[in-house]
C-alpha cells in the first residue's frame, strides 16, 4: 500500500522541465558478491557497487524543449547522450534522484488513433544524490 500519491513530481532534462510526463520511474540497485563458504547456512555477502537508472515516458511533442533535447543528444550518439544533469523529483522540488545520465533508448511511437508518446531509458553514470 502507498502512504501517499504524489501529483506535484516533475523530471528535469539539464534544468529544463519535462512536459507531458506520464510516468518516470528510478530504480537503483546494488550488485552483491556472495561471500559464503560452502555449508554455510545462510548467505552473506559484500557490495560491490551500485548501479541506476531512469525510465520515462511522455506524451510525445516534438516541440517541447526537453524531450527534443532527448531525442537530438541519442541520435547525435557518442558522448551526445551523456547528460550531466537529470532530476526526478517526487514533489515539485524536492524527494528526488539527480545525477549525470546516459541515454541508452528513445522510442517514438506512434499509432493510429492513439496518442503518440516517448520513451527513454537513461542509465546513471556515476553515484545519484538524493534530497
Amino acid at each position: 500500500m502507498g502512504i501517499a500519491t504524489f501529483k506535484l513530481g516533475k523530471v528535469q532534462i539539464e534544468g529544463t522541465s519535462v512536459t507531458n510526463l506520464i510516468s518516470g520511474t528510478t530504480n537503483v540497485n546494488h550488485n552483491i558478491e556472495d561471500t559464503n563458504p560452502i555449508g554455510t547456512s545462510w548467505r552473506a555477502g559484500t557490495v560491490l557497487g551500485g548501479e541506476w537508472e531512469v525510465s520515462l515516458e511522455c506524451h510525445y511533442d516534438p516541440a517541447a524543449t526537453a524531450q527534443a533535447a532527448l531525442v537530438t543528444s541519442f541520435i547525435a550518439g557518442g558522448d551526445g547522450c551523456i547528460l550531466t544533469n537529470i532530476s526526478l523529483f517526487t514533489l515539485a522540488a524536492s524527494y528526488g534522484i539527480t545525477g549525470s545520465a546516459i541515454i541508452t533508448n528513445a522510442t517514438i511511437t506512434k499509432a493510429v488513433g492513439s496518442t503518440d508518446k516517448l520513451s527513454v531509458t537513461l542509465r546513471g553514470n556515476g553515484t545519484p544524490l538524493y534530497a
